[in-house]
C-alpha cells in the first residue's frame, strides 16, 4: 500500500516567524515592566530620601533660629511664612497645645516625641512624613514639627510618568513589527532549505544539494548536515540499484539452466542416467542461488541489525588451522599452504570468522598458480588480532584494487572464474562488525596480499 504523503503547502503549519515574533515582544515586554519598576522604585526612593533631607534641614534651620522661632510664634506671621521647599511648619508649646502655624487637627493626636528621626503617616489619603525639634529658652519650651507631602504608592508614580509609560505601547508594536521582519530575515536560509528539499522531493533528484550560506553559523551547519543525508541517500540508492541489478543478473543464470534442464528432462523421461545428470545439474544450480540468498540475507541483517549475531571468548588459531587442513584436502592444483600462527584468542562470532577467513584462504587457492604457494599468518597487535593470507598468484590489476570490496565485484571481466563477487565484500563487512577492517596490497602477475585486523 502506498502511504500518502502530505503536500507541505496543504497544511497549516503555525508561522514560527509569528511565534518568534510574539515571543521577542513578550520578553521585551517583561524587560520594560522590570526596567520600569525597577526605575520607579529607585526614583520613588530618591524623592522621599531628598523630601526627608529636606524636611530636616527646614526644621533644623528653624529650631537653631532663635529669633526666627520667635518671630514665628510671637509676630504678626501670615501663613507663607511657616512653609519653605514644601515644608509646612507647626510650633506647640511644652504641654503639646498648637501655637502657631498649619493647623491639621488629625497630627495633634500624634506623639512630640524627640528622637530625630522621620516618621511617616497617612492624612486625607495622602502620605506624609513629620519630624519634631524641641526649642528651649531661659523660661519656655516649644516643639517645632515640620511635614512634608510624598507620594505615596506606585500609581502616584505612574500617574507623574503618564509621558514615560505611554511610550510602551508604541514601544511593543515596533518591536513586534521589527521582530517580524528581523525573524523573516534569519530564517531566509531555512525557507530555501524547505523549498530546495521540496524540490528534490517531488523530482526525486537525489543529486541537487542545498545551497549553504558560507557564514558558518547553525544554519550553515544544518545545511551541511542535510546535504551530508543526501549524500548518504543517494548513494545508498545508487548502491541499491546496483545491488538489484548484479542480483538478477547472477539469478539469472541459474535460473535459466534450471528451465532449460526442467525443459531437456521432460524430453528425456525415458533415459534415467540423462535424468540423473539433469537432477544433478539442478542441485548445483540451486545450491549456488542458495548460497547467494544467504549471503545477501547475512549481508542485510549486519547492516540492519535485524538478527544478532552474539559474540564470544574463541581459539582464532585453532579456527584458522582447521581451515587450511579443509582446503589442503579439497586442493587441485598441488598448492602448499605454510601456517604460521600465533595463539590468539578473540571475542568473536566463530562461524563469521570462519566464513571470512575461508573466503580469504579459498580466493588465494582459487587464483593461485599450479605447484604455488599459500602463506597463513596469525598474530595478536595491540588490541587486535592481525590475519594475513598471502599467495603467488595471478594478482589484481592496480585499477581494480579499489574496487574489490565492492559487491558483485569482479576482476575476471570475461567471469571465467567461478564466484558471485560477493566474497571479498562479506569479508570487509564481517571484519567491520567485529570493530575492524580489511586492506589488499597486490601486484598483478606477483600475487596478493590480504590482511583483516579484529577487535580482541
Amino acid at each position: 500500500m502506498n502511504q500518502h504523503i502530505p503536500d507541505p503547502k496543504a497544511l497549516k503549519p503555525r508561522s514560527l516567524k509569528l511565534k518568534m515574533s510574539l515571543w521577542y515582544t513578550f520578553i521585551l515586554l517583561i524587560i520594560c515592566i522590570v526596567f520600569m519598576s525597577v526605575i520607579l522604585s529607585i526614583y520613588r526612593s530618591a524623592e522621599r530620601k531628598t523630601a526627608i533631607q529636606t524636611l530636616e534641614k527646614i526644621v533644623d534651620d528653624t529650631a537653631l533660629n532663635s529669633s526666627r522661632t520667635d518671630e514665628l510664634i510671637n509676630g504678626n506671621s501670615d501663613y507663607s511664612d511657616f512653609i519653605a521647599d514644601d515644608v509646612q511648619l507647626m510650633i506647640y508649646d511644652g504641654n503639646g497645645e498648637h501655637v502657631a502655624g498649619f493647623l491639621y487637627p488629625e497630627l495633634d493626636s500624634l506623639p512630640l516625641s524627640n528622637n530625630g528621626t522621620a516618621a511617616r503617616t497617612e492624612l486625607g489619603g495622602n502620605s506624609y512624613y513629620y519630624i519634631n525639634r524641641l526649642v528651649k529658652d531661659s523660661t519656655n519650651a516649644y516643639y517645632i514639627r515640620g511635614i512634608i507631602a510624598t507620594e505615596n504608592d506606585l500609581s502616584e508614580m505612574i500617574k507623574s510618568h503618564k509621558e514615560i509609560l505611554a511610550t510602551i505601547p508604541v514601544l511593543l508594536v515596533m518591536a513586534l513589527i521589527g521582530g517580524y521582519f528581523l525573524t523573516r530575515s534569519f530564517l531566509k536560509p531555512v525557507r530555501n532549505m524547505r523549498r530546495t528539499a521540496d524540490e528534490i522531493r517531488r523530482s526525486s533528484d537525489l543529486s541537487r544539494r542545498i545551497r549553504t550560506n558560507g557564514r558558518g553559523d547553525e544554519l550553515d551547519e544544518l545545511a551541511q548536515v542535510i546535504n551530508s543525508m543526501f549524500d548518504k541517500l543517494e548513494n545508498d540508492f545508487e548502491a541499491q540499484k546496483q545491488f538489484t541489478s548484479n542480483v538478477s543478473h547472477e539469478l539469472r543464470t541459474p535460473v535459466s539452466v534450471i528451465l532449460a534442464q526442467c525443459e531437456y528432462g521432460f524430453d528425456s523421461a525415458d533415459d534415467p542416467e540423462e535424468l540423473l545428470q539433469i537432477i544433478a545439474s539442478i542441485q548445483e544450480q540451486g545450491y549456488k542461488m542458495s548460497g547467494l540468498i544467504n549471503t545477501m540475507l547475512m549481508f542485510t541483517r549486519i547492516e540492519q541489525g535485524t538478527e544478532k549475531y552474539p559474540k564470544s571468548e574463541n581459539n582464532l588459531t585453532e579456527t584458522v588451522h582447521d581451515l587450511c587442513e579443509d582446503m589442503r584436502i579439497i586442493d587441485e592444483k598441488n598448492i602448499t599452504i605454510s601456517e604460521e600462527l600465533e595463539d590468539v584468542t578473540a571475542n568473536v562470532n566463530k562461524e563469521m570468522f570462519s566464513l571470512m577467513t575461508g573466503n580469504l584462504i579459498q580466493n588465494a587457492v582459487k587464483y593461485g598458480k599450479e605447484n604455488g604457494h599459500v602463506s597463513v599468518s596469525l598474530k595478536s597487535s595491540g588490541d587486535y588480532a592481525v590475519l594475513k593470507v598471502t599467495d603467488d598468484g595471478i594478482g589484481i590489476p592496480e585499477e581494480d584494487l579499489p574496487h574489490i570490496w565492492e559487491r558483485f565485484y569482479r576482476s575476471d571481466k570475461s567471469r571465467s572464474t567461478k564466484g558471485t563477487g560477493l566474497g571479498l565484500a562479506l569479508v570487509k563487512e564481517i571484519a567491520e562488525y567485529h570493530g575492524g577492517f580489511a586492506e589488499a596490497d597486490s601486484t598483478e602477475g606477483k600475487g596478493s596480499c590480504f590482511t583483516v585486523k579484529i577487535k580482541k
